[in-house]
């Protein structure tokens, strides 16, 4: 929604930016997607899941893995959507994230993204291993009609 500098507020001896906010995660206001179908047992509505992972350098997460890439997918392979709302955070390296419609943010160590159920890929072009933590809030699909 947004690729700018947060505004910060000072709270007694800290400084708080507000990254993103909802007061639920029942619904995703989006058409459905095909998801993606895996055993890592996303979160259902309601839940939470907190995960580190990593992505090898120059390459993109998930373009070798079995019922994830399809012809036709994004440009990089790897896409998918979870029904689920995903608060990542790049801890180490560089990675080029991309929407269906082939928008790209680059992303670098320290730089936030939140994932509201949208088809994408993730990809990192560097020379070192990429590493994200993720707090993914698992959310149901509904139409937005």
């Amino acid at each position: 929604m947004s690729d700018e500098q947060l505004d910060s507020t000072p709270q007694l001896n800290t400084t708080l930016s507000s990254v993103w906010r909802t007061d639920s995660v029942d619904n995703l206001q989006i058409p459905p997607k095909t998801p993606m179908e895996d055993g890592l047992g996303f979160p259902v509505p309601g839940g939470a899941w907190a995960l580190s992972w990593t992505i090898p350098p120059t390459s993109t997460a998930g373009e070798d893995q079995e019922g994830i890439t399809e012809a036709g997918d994004l440009p990089s392979g790897g896409a998918h959507a979870t029904d689920s709302i995903d608060i990542n955070v790049v801890t180490e390296g560089t990675v080029v994230f991309t929407l269906e419609d082939g928008t790209e943010n680059t992303l670098n160590t320290g730089d936030t993204i939140v994932v509201n159920g949208v088809r994408h890929t993730w990809r990192n072009p560097g020379t070192q291993t990429a590493r994200i933590l993720s707090f993914i809030l698992g959310a149901e699909r509904t139409s937005n009609q």
